[in-house]
C-alpha cells in the first residue's frame, strides 16, 4: 500500500515551499469557507501554478480525507455552538416554567382540587343517605301495606 516511491513523492511534496503555502491556503478556505469553496478556490490556483504532476487528484483526495475525518468549516461550527446555546437557553426557561406550573399545581392547585375532592365525597355521601332513607321508606311501605 505505501511502497518507497510513495514516500519519496510524499517527502517531495511536502518539501515544496509552495505546496505548503497552497496547502495551507487550502485548509483555511476549507475551515472558513467550506469543502466546495476550497475546491474553486484550488481549481483556480492549480490551474496558475503547476506545481507538480497530478496535482488536481492530490488536493481532491485531502478534501476527501479531511471529510472522513469529520471537520466542518469554522463558520458552520460557529452556528451549531449558537444553536446549541439558545436550545439550552429554551429548554432551561421551559423547564423552569414546567417547574413553576408543577408548583403552583400542587400548592395552589392542589388546595383547590383536594376541596373539589372533599366536596364530591360529601355529595355522594349525602346521595347515598338519601338512596338509604328512601330503600328504607319503601321497605316500611311495603312492610305497612303487608301487614
Amino acid at each position: 500500500m505505501f511502497n518507497d516511491d510513495c514516500d519519496t513523492r510524499m517527502n517531495d511534496l511536502f518539501a515544496n515551499p509552495l505546496f505548503k503555502m497552497g496547502f495551507f491556503d487550502f485548509l483555511l478556505k476549507m475551515q472558513q469557507e467550506g469543502i466546495d469553496a476550497a475546491r474553486k478556490y484550488w481549481m483556480m490556483y492549480a490551474e496558475k501554478n503547476s506545481l507538480f504532476p497530478n496535482v488536481l487528484e492530490t488536493y481532491e483526495r485531502m478534501a476527501d480525507f479531511y471529510i472522513i475525518l469529520g471537520f466542518v468549516p469554522r463558520s458552520r461550527h460557529d452556528q451549531v455552538l449558537k444553536d446549541n446555546k439558545s436550545l439550552k437557553e429554551e429548554n432551561k426557561f421551559l423547564r423552569d416554567t414546567i417547574r413553576e406550573l408543577q408548583f403552583n399545581l400542587f400548592t395552589e392547585g392542589g388546595e383547590a382540587a383536594q376541596n373539589l375532592w372533599h366536596k364530591s365525597i360529601d355529595k355522594q355521601l349525602e346521595v347515598n343517605k338519601e338512596i338509604a332513607r328512601n330503600f328504607f321508606e319503601l321497605f316500611r311501605s311495603l312492610k305497612l301495606s303487608t301487614e
